[in-house]
């Protein structure tokens, strides 16, 4: 009982208090600490076995400050922890992005490749969770960059909590903006010549699609726009299985007027695999979000997929599609309307028989068909942007 009751208690302040007080100026972010705990979560063996402590591959974790979404670009301020919000020549800096620099500096050396690729997560994940496709990207010669989104793994908000999907794309041109400045501080060769591709599963493949339609080449001085996107189960389309109710959307927004942080449904929880190995990796990781869908990321899913819908034909780059045919999560019937839509000609759609909606995430116990499959799909991936690295 007295846990049930702690746990309440932490709720009601969350949810309800913390977001006046922080505006008053009487509370910091999460008490203090703007990850809300997942900060002090230590890596999983997975990723010090694949990353941390692997003597091939070099690790730069870095923190990209912003201020109401607008990153800023100031070396001074370093990547140190500091609670939020604090107040830094004359702004207010609300929230921060953590990411990561991954590379293995023999392949960099061998391969010549001069690009990144940007590893976006999906909903309720972190970095960690995009490791098989980092370390194939690098064994090709790319450098990676693997990014905490807004409210997940080491950056700043309240566990899933996104007003709105805005925050991904933005995150993400943040990142951008500030490894092109880092790479000038240490003098990178070429830096201002390096391609950028964004690779994204689930909700990561809705926000670099998004961002690729929200900046395209030459659409702003001050954007950077991608050179190619490669979407896996892309968030395009919500499965009939997993969206909830019309009448379960109307409670949705009676209570985003007061209780936007609160919890509402249980979404993708057990449509993820028939492979119950999947669904009890997933709920057994520490750093993965496994409450309920909050009522303001809820929404703010409706409402980005309904401005993509809007804004699709913008997009320029190449762009590869792929999906499995049994998604339960994202449909796939999404991702075939979005690639007629699609004005771009270098553009790639494949529909994987028999797929759900995991494809490309490491799990134990997964059989070698699996494995071997889940390598041939990582494989055409990389190959896929080595061609277009190569082409341009």
């Amino acid at each position: 009982m007295s846990d049930f009751l702690s746990w309440l208690a932490w709720e009601v302040y969350f949810v309800f208090l913390e977001p006046a007080l922080v505006a008053c100026g009487l509370a910091k972010i999460g008490l203090g600490d703007a990850t809300y705990g997942r900060d002090a979560i230590p890596y999983s063996p997975t990723e010090r076995e694949a990353i941390y402590e692997n003597p091939a591959v070099q690790v730069t974790r870095r923190r990209v400050y912003l201020s109401r979404g607008i990153p800023i670009l100031d070396m001074s301020l370093g990547s140190g922890k500091r609670p939020l919000p604090f107040m830094y020549n004359g702004m207010r800096v609300d929230a921060w992005i953590n990411y990561y620099v991954w590379e293995m500096p023999e392949a960099v050396r061998q391969h010549g490749l001069n690009a990144d690729v940007y590893l976006v997560h999906g909903i309720n994940e972190y970095s960690g969770r995009v490791i098989p496709q980092a370390l194939v990207h690098m064994k090709h010669g790319f450098r990676t960059i693997a990014i905490d989104m807004p409210t997940y793994g080491r950056s700043s908000g309240l566990h899933s909590h996104l007003p709105t999907l805005r925050l991904n794309e933005g995150a993400l041109s943040a990142v951008m903006a500030h490894v092109r400045l880092c790479d000038e501080n240490d003098q990178v060769p070429h830096f201002d010549k390096r391609y950028r591709l964004a690779q994204g599963g689930s909700m990561g493949g809705f926000s670099v699609v998004y961002h690729a339609a929200l900046h395209p080449p030459n659409s702003s001085p001050s954007s950077l726009a991608l050179d190619a996107v490669a979407v896996t189960a892309p968030m395009l389309l919500i499965s009939p299985q997993t969206r909830p109710a019309t009448w379960i959307e109307v409670i949705g927004r009676i209570l985003s007027c007061f209780a936007g942080r609160l919890g509402l449904i249980r979404a993708i929880r057990g449509n993820l695999s028939d492979d119950p190995m999947v669904e009890l990796y997933a709920r057994k990781d520490n750093q993965s979000y496994h409450g309920l869908v909050r009522v303001d990321t809820g929404l703010a899913v409706l409402s980005g997929l309904e401005h993509l819908n809007q804004i699709a034909e913008n997009i320029q780059c190449p762009i590869a599609i792929h999906h499995g045919s049994h998604d339960r999560v994202t449909d796939p019937e999404g991702s075939r309307i979005f690639f007629d839509r699609l004005h771009v000609r270098d553009k790639t759609l494949r529909i994987w028989p028999g797929w759900e909606h995991v494809m490309i995430k490491g799990y134990p116990g997964l059989s070698e068909k699996d494995l071997a499959d889940r390598s041939k799909l990582l494989e055409e991936i990389s190959q896929w942007f080595i061609q277009r690295v190569r082409n341009a």
